[in-house]
């Protein structure tokens, strides 16, 4: 009887431990997204430099664009049934989730995520903040929400938020590569 509850209290911490790790990870997910929407963010004041040669879209272009993708799938996974998720293997995601980058110029931007052509302080600062928002209400959904990427597959919570993380970057390294002459 005695080792019997000795195992339940085993089982039961291990069970906190893991849960707590889990936790943890997503909590470090999160800020490393907040912090690179804040370096995006950062660049408003300068929304209307261009480099033809690195991006044929100003910097306001790959601003919007990325609060728009972390708003408009936020949308998708908050809406996803979680009774269909189903985690499968992919190679190109597996080899981009390694890397943490994306090779440039691979992809086109769905026209749902597309920013207009003029996009004024006031709509960024909006989405800006719709997308932290975002951020923290999809940490709170359940791990097995999740959206269907044209490329990598099924996402589930988790690797939707790093996925946004490695999207935000991609971006972020157009526009630094923007500025870095000016």
């Amino acid at each position: 009887m005695k080792n019997r509850i000795y195992l339940i209290v085993i089982m039961a911490g291990s069970i906190l431990l893991a849960s707590s790790i889990t936790n943890e990870i997503l909590d470090k997910r999160k800020s490393r997204l907040k912090a690179k929407l804040d370096e995006v963010a950062s660049y408003v004041a300068v929304r209307d430099s261009k480099d033809p040669e690195v991006s044929e879209a100003a910097v306001s272009w790959h601003i919007d664009h990325i609060f728009l993708v972390v708003n408009q799938i936020y949308k998708t996974v908050e809406q996803s049934d979680e009774s269909n998720y189903k985690n499968e293997f992919n190679m190109i995601r597996a080899y981009v989730f390694a890397f943490n980058t994306m090779p440039r110029g691979k992809a086109t931007a769905p026209e749902s995520v597309r920013p207009k052509e003029n996009v004024d302080i006031d709509t960024l600062q909006m989405h800006f903040e719709q997308a932290l928002t975002t951020v923290e209400k999809l940490s709170n959904l359940s791990e097995k929400r999740h959206f269907n990427h044209p490329v990598f597959g099924t996402l589930n919570r988790d690797k939707t938020i790093q996925f946004l993380t490695i999207h935000t970057e991609h971006h972020l390294k157009i526009i630094r590569d923007i500025l870095k002459d000016k």
